[in-house]
């Protein structure tokens, strides 16, 4: 899931190209949104994924392929980089 959501708001549109090509090309049953981190304090649009892993605070984290200026996706964990 983007920072903000709004990545996702269109998937919620019964209009949206995305969600008609998937389902002229796939036929899927359901379209659900799965998210690894979930910060719904930063969120602009309502949406509700059905499977999260971690709902985390409004900080910037680093790590398992998230980076900051290029640095810090290879670490293994996620963190909290601060300073910023």
């Amino acid at each position: 899931m983007g920072r903000t959501a709004t990545s996702l708001s269109p998937l919620r549109s019964p209009l949206s190209p995305c969600l008609l090509y998937t389902s002229r090309a796939h036929q899927p049953r359901s379209i659900r949104i799965a998210a690894l981190l979930d910060k719904p304090s930063r969120r602009k649009q309502p949406i509700e994924a059905q499977y999260i892993g971690f709902t985390i605070p409004d900080a910037y984290v680093v790590g398992y392929g998230l980076d900051y200026a290029e640095r810090y996706r290879n670490l293994p964990d996620i963190c909290v980089l601060e300073n910023l």
